[in-house]
């Protein structure tokens, strides 16, 4: 295993791929607003992390699991679906802006705070390399 090849590592940077194309998603909904017909999608990633997060010592899914299977390696998959719980209105557009204007705020915080989880691990690395 190298320095960079963690579990963790490796969901963080899966993370950072998904709330990438997620902000796409949303970003081409929001100009898609006017197209006629034009329907929006969701991207769902975050329920599939916790599934993936199943402990072998225990039969439920856990929010703060200790224990990863490490049989196989863990992924993270990304569901991209059509959005349904919104109006159309009369040109069959279904683009609610408010959502996605919140939708994009989420995921820009998301993107941020991974960010943030992996400067912060560089970082360590980077001082303990210093150190030696």
């Amino acid at each position: 295993m190298g320095l960079f090849d963690s579990a963790v590592m490796n969901l963080a940077e899966q993370g950072l791929d998904a709330t990438w194309y997620k902000q796409r998603v949303i970003s081409h909904n929001i100009a898609n607003s006017d197209t006629p017909d034009f329907k929006a999608k969701t991207v769902e990633f975050g329920l599939l992390l916790e599934e993936k997060c199943k402990c072998k010592y225990h039969q439920e899914i856990e929010h703060e699991c200790h224990h990863t299977n490490t049989d196989k390696p863990l992924k993270l998959s990304v569901v991209t679906t059509y959005e349904t719980d919104t109006n159309q209105i009369l040109d069959g557009n279904n683009v609610d802006m408010e959502k996605e204007q919140l939708a994009l705020a989420d995921a820009q915080y998301q993107y941020s705070a991974l960010m943030d989880y992996l400067n912060s691990r560089y970082s360590m690395i980077r001082t303990a390399i210093s150190k030696g």
